[in-house]
């Protein structure tokens, strides 16, 4: 019911929005929910990590939403 795959970086605006989606889709599905937001501790920046756990497997998962040059990932944690 989660993801299969670990994701390394979204090299394209079209790839990452496509798995916005499928997150998007599990979530409203109640496939898998929200946990927290990591801060990565950089001052004046509201910047970090999401996770989010399969509610059927309990695998979480991390996520770094790409910006700009940083490609972001998705992975297990």
């Amino acid at each position: 019911m989660c993801f299969s795959t670990e994701i390394k970086s979204f090299p394209t605006e079209e790839g990452w929005l496509k798995f916005d989606l499928e997150l998007t889709i599990k979530l409203g599905k109640n496939h898998m929910k929200y946990s927290e937001f990591t801060p990565d501790g950089i001052r004046d920046k509201d910047d970090g990590s999401y996770i989010y756990e399969c509610n059927y497997c309990g695998q979480k998962w991390r996520l770094k939403e790409p910006d700009y040059s940083i490609r972001g990932y998705f992975f297990k944690t």
